[in-house]
């Protein structure tokens, strides 16, 4: 596989330049104006297209749509909202699953979809996954390595919990580049014919 390619794919899940790696109480009332946050639940995902300089290498990647560069899970815990997503440091790819304010995740963005599943025990199977691989602390997987879930990046981690709730490992199948090397791609995720995307009415944050 070419190295420019391999450099690329390991950036891939490096979009947050400063993620916490624990709650940080953001809340619906943060400030953002997007789609009314009490309507979200739980395991619903959520992707970014980031406006970083790495953004627009990165959506090369995500599938044919080339819409997203990073996803990952919405996680509600009381009246604070947070996304759970595997991320790396840009400069030596060191990270882990992190769990960072809604807010903050969509800070940094000028495009975003929130997806939720039409199956509830998906969905919950999801959101329980993810949080298991944050608090155990799983890192972030810089050799992009499927054989195993000891370390993630982001549309593997996402790809693995939804494999995992539905109990089928090719519910999402990898996207082969070569015979030699496969990853996720997000518009594999958002097509597996799970997903609605859900309206973003008046309010949404703006694209």
């Amino acid at each position: 596989m070419p190295s420019s390619l391999r450099n690329a794919l390991m950036a891939l899940g490096c979009l947050v330049a400063s993620a916490c790696s624990s709650p940080s109480g953001g809340s619906p009332s943060d400030g953002l104006p997007f789609v009314e946050a009490d309507s979200m639940r739980s395991g619903d995902l959520v992707c970014r297209l980031g406006n970083g300089y790495f953004s627009g290498i990165f959506r090369r990647f995500s599938g044919e749509s080339e819409r997203f560069s990073h996803i990952g899970v919405f996680h509600r815990e009381g009246d604070s909202c947070f996304v759970i997503h595997a991320d790396a440091d840009e400069l030596n790819g060191v990270g882990s699953v992190r769990m960072e304010s809604l807010s903050e995740f969509l800070r940094q963005s000028h495009d975003h979809q929130f997806y939720r599943f039409a199956v509830d025990s998906i969905r919950c199977g999801v959101d329980s996954i993810a949080l298991g691989y944050f608090r155990q602390g799983i890192p972030f997987d810089n050799r992009f390595d499927l054989t195993s879930d000891s370390s993630l990046y982001c549309t593997e981690m996402v790809a693995v919990a939804i494999n995992r709730a539905t109990q089928g490992d090719s519910t999402i199948p990898p996207f082969s580049i070569s015979n030699s090397f496969r990853y996720y791609r997000i518009d594999d995720i958002l097509n597996c014919g799970l997903l609605e995307a859900l309206p973003q009415g008046e309010n949404a944050f703006p694209r």
